[in-house]
């Protein structure tokens, strides 16, 4: 993946020159592929440029038709063909970028939480006899502030069935 790298020649470098181009195994040498350099209000030129990592020579050539060097680069290395120094610079493989990862849940499983609790009294309870066996009890609730007793309703009771209804009587019938 590329990067962004500036280049700079510093105002000193620069002297009266008023732009430059940036020349260098990048753009294979070429002063058409030649990269501009804009002056900063400093004084100094300046360019940023995508670069794919690796290692490559460059020089700067100014306005005023001199080749310079910049006094930031990794290093130096002598070109026999034009009997001067380029530039160096190195680019890092980029890190890459940390990825979030899934949380993991713990297997085992933890220790139960073991809190004591301070003594309760028991709560009163009131029981009322169902006159089916098979309705239960009434439930009792009781108000904390005034203990009092309210009772719920007992659930209704079952539909009798025929052999065990009641058969109406002759005085029940006179009434």
């Amino acid at each position: 993946m590329a990067q962004k790298i500036t280049f700079t020649v510093s105002a000193e470098i620069a002297g009266n020159a008023t732009s430059g181009i940036l020349l260098g195994d990048f753009n294979n040498w070429e002063f058409e592929k030649g990269i501009a350099l804009k002056k900063q209000k400093d004084g100094s030129l300046k360019t940023t440029i995508d670069l794919e990592s690796g290692t490559y020579q460059y020089r700067y050539f100014l306005s005023d038709g001199r080749w310079v060097n910049d006094s930031n680069a990794d290093a130096y290395v002598y070109s026999e063909a034009f009997f001067a120094d380029n530039c160096l610079i190195n680019v890092p493989e980029e890190a890459p970028k940390p990825t979030k990862k899934a949380s993991v849940k713990p297997t085992e499983t933890p220790a139960p939480l073991v809190v004591e609790a301070a003594p309760v009294a028991p709560k009163k309870t009131t029981t009322k006899k169902a006159s089916v066996a098979t309705v239960p009890a009434p439930v009792v609730a009781e108000k904390k502030a005034t203990k009092e007793v309210v009772e719920v309703a007992p659930a209704p009771k079952k539909a009798a069935t025929k052999t065990a209804a009641a058969k109406p009587t002759k005085a029940a019938n006179a009434k």
